[in-house]
Parts: C-alpha cells; structure tokens; sequence
C-alpha cells in the first residue's frame, strides 16, 4: 500500500507544479495586456514588451523597450500607464540612450622620438 501512496504523492506533486506553472503564465498574460492596453495606439507599433513573473511570487516586471521612439511618445505613454497597472506589476522602461559624439576639437602635434644615443 506504501507504494501506491507514494505513486499518488508524486501525481499530485506534479499537478502542483502544473498549476502554479499556468497561474504563473496567466498573470504574466494579463500584465501584458494591461500594459498594452494603455500604450497609445501610434506608439504600439514600436514598443516591445517582455514580461518576467517567478513562480510563487505575485509581482509581475514587464520591461518596456522603447528604443526607437521618440523622446515625447514614451513621456506620453507613461501617463496612462501610471494609472492603469495594479500595484503588483513593476514596470521598467528601456530606452536608447541618446550618445551622439560631442564636438570636441583637438590638435595632435607629433613628437618626435629622441634618437638611441650615439647615432644623431
């Protein structure tokens, strides 16, 4: 009879895992809609959405990546944003940093490299 307990211990333990798995994804689903949802329609198009949830944890953190967009459309779609997503789900804004070279100005003068001694 042992055995048969056993058997019936490892089932549900694998059911356990199967369900906390699919409440895992479902909340990872429903942030991402949420984000989505609240994203302005012209800003849709250029986002990307990446949402990480852990297994037994109810926090949700959907990165945003806005590489390509403007500097005003992510200012824009932050304010919906803000109020629309429940406390539980973080959200991180990945943007391209905008690293244009300065112009910086300089001279260079050659040096000019002594001779080994005795051969000047």
């Amino acid at each position: 009879m042992s055995g048969l307990g056993f058997v019936v211990l490892e089932i549900a333990l694998v059911a356990l895992v199967l369900v906390l798995l699919n409440a895992r994804d479902r909340r990872r689903q429903r942030a991402l809609a949420l984000v989505l949802d609240a994203c302005p329609p012209t800003l849709r198009s250029s986002i990307a959405l990446n949402a990480r949830a852990r297994l037994l944890s109810p926090r949700v953190t959907v990165v945003l990546d806005v590489a390509d967009s403007e500097r005003a459309d992510v200012l824009a779609a932050l304010t919906p944003l803000a109020g629309a997503l429940p406390p539980h789900v973080a959200l991180v804004i990945g943007a391209r940093l905008d690293l244009a070279p300065s112009a910086v100005a300089g001279a260079r003068t050659r040096r000019r490299s002594p001779a080994p001694h005795g051969l000047s």
